[in-house]
């Protein structure tokens, strides 16, 4: 009995780790929330090992492993600033002015993305619409902002902006 007890306590060893484990296969599952059609990581040790970014290459590059070319812009406004003012004065800020969030603007390449299926689908523009054309709404890249907003961080907007040519 002590020999089988010590022989299952070193399996458990091996199941701390995601490259060795074998038997709690569904517990790492479970715990990480895979699978999920949206994970930025669908492979259960590389979102193990995942460290994360804050910087638009990392984001570029987690939107390439799913098939999306893009490129993004910070858009963040400077916190006291305001139009015409070089910087924020003691005394001038208002009680009740809405301040900018932080934004990120991403731009899709549509054509360049092997994940959009879409054709052609750019948004009707006010002044270019004529009587019998179909309205259209956009691309649909819900696939990608639903990926976007699992590794972009919950406090920035994030603006999308979809081109093709």
């Amino acid at each position: 009995m002590l020999f089988y007890v010590n022989g299952r306590l070193c399996d458990l060893r091996e199941e701390f780790w995601c490259a060795t484990h074998k038997e709690t296969h569904d517990l790492w599952m479970a715990e990480y929330g895979l699978p999920d059609d949206c994970d930025p990581f669908p492979d259960l040790c590389i979102k193990v090992a995942a460290i994360g970014g804050t910087r638009c290459e990392y984001y570029a590059a987690i939107a390439a492993r799913m098939g999306w070319s893009i490129e993004c812009a910070d858009e963040t406004a400077s916190c006291g600033t305001r139009a015409g003012a070089a910087k924020a004065r003691a005394g001038k800020a208002r009680a009740g002015s809405v301040q900018q969030v932080a934004a990120l603007k991403v731009i899709v390449h549509l054509n360049e993305s092997s994940a959009y299926h879409g054709g052609r689908a750019l948004a009707s523009r006010a002044g270019r619409m004529r009587a019998g054309r179909r309205q259209a709404c956009g691309p649909d890249i819900g696939p990608l902002k639903c990926l976007m907003s699992r590794i972009v961080h919950a406090e920035i907007q994030i603006n999308y902006e979809a081109m093709q040519q």
